[in-house]
């Protein structure tokens, strides 16, 4: 293990947690342990020699991957990392205009593929249509968290573009709908396996009937492996299942689960009265609709379906909410 400090204001710290041997693919990850990055980790060290740049929340140690602890704006930090070309930057978690920009930038000529992880939320809304890769983006500047997330995801994206034309970047756009998955720690599905596991009831909603999309984490990381391995350059992808879900749907996929689940009926009103939570779409204006078969026709995408994703995603959770019921 070589450990580096570095004693300017923040640290950097790089780990090496041994060699592969063999592998010639390089690829440095800028996020790569939370969620989406963490599966990506765990699946692409098994094959490439892999760098991560991340803050130090999740450490990523057990996999043999290079660890680099450092904010991504901090300049003099990139200008320290050890000497590497890299065949594909991933990134994860560039949100700010500038983001980008800071790496190509202190990486110059080292970069032989840009992969930027976007989302489907920087299509201009409430069109009426499915939206495949060229639908106009977002212009309307909406309020809080989500709606600078969305502004940043939007100047990012043209940000790559124009640094990928200057430099001689070949760039792919990975644009995800809504994941769903093992290590999801955002308080989406868990919220209702947590009930699941724990014996309390699942309400089904007979006012929410409208379907929305969901993508299977795997599936997100099946098409950013594709999108390195096959050179997909200067490309944009939509990467959503297009499968319609309700809540009666995942109701029905977690009742199979745990088969005693009792199911009851409620309005959304009374939902929301009852403080049940309700993680996903259900009103006509938050409905989005996109077309991700172009991944698949291009790079063979296969998405897999709720019912097997869901399952599988029950049961990584399980042991976590079984264990935490039994304290």
């Amino acid at each position: 293990m070589t450990i580096i400090g570095i004693s300017v204001v923040p640290v950097m710290v790089f780990l090496y947690n041994g060699g592969k041997g063999g592998i010639e693919m390089k690829v440095l990850m800028i996020g790569g342990s939370y969620f989406l990055g963490r599966l990506c980790t765990m699946r692409f060290s098994k094959k490439w020699d892999c760098t991560l740049v991340n803050r130090g929340h999740y450490s990523m140690q057990a996999y043999h991957v290079h660890e680099c602890f450092f904010d991504r704006h901090d300049i003099k930090a990139w200008q320290q990392l050890p000497y590497e070309k890299y065949d594909a930057v991933i990134d994860f978690c560039a949100y700010q205009p500038g983001d980008i920009q800071t790496v190509i930038e202190a990486l110059a000529g080292r970069i032989q593929h840009y992969v930027f992880i976007s989302t489907v939320d920087v299509y201009k809304r409430q069109t009426g249509v499915y939206k495949t890769e060229d639908h106009p983006l977002e212009t309307r500047q909406f309020e809080g968290d989500a709606g600078a997330y969305i502004t940043g995801k939007v100047q990012l994206e043209q940000e790559l573009i124009d640094l990928a034309k200057r430099h001689q970047i070949p760039y792919t756009i990975l644009r995800p709908g809504q994941i769903y998955g093992p290590f999801n720690y955002a308080p989406r599905e868990s919220l209702l396996i947590e009930r699941a596991v724990k014996g309390l009831s699942l309400f089904s909603l007979h006012d929410a009937s409208l379907p929305f999309q969901m993508v299977y984490v795997e599936d997100v990381v099946d098409a950013i492996e594709k999108v390195v391995e096959k050179k997909a350059y200067d490309e944009v992808y939509n990467v959503v299942s297009e499968e319609k879900v309700t809540y009666s749907t995942i109701n029905q996929i977690l009742q199979i689960c745990q088969p005693n689940l009792k199911i009851e009926e409620h309005s959304i009103e009374e939902a929301i009265q009852l403080q049940y939570p309700l993680p996903f779409p259900l009103f006509l204006e938050e409905m989005e609709y996109y077309n991700g078969q172009k991944v698949a026709d291009q790079l063979g995408l296969q998405y897999t379906p709720l019912k097997n994703g869901l399952k599988k995603t029950y049961q990584a959770f399980y042991p976590v909410y079984s264990s935490n019921e039994k304290r």
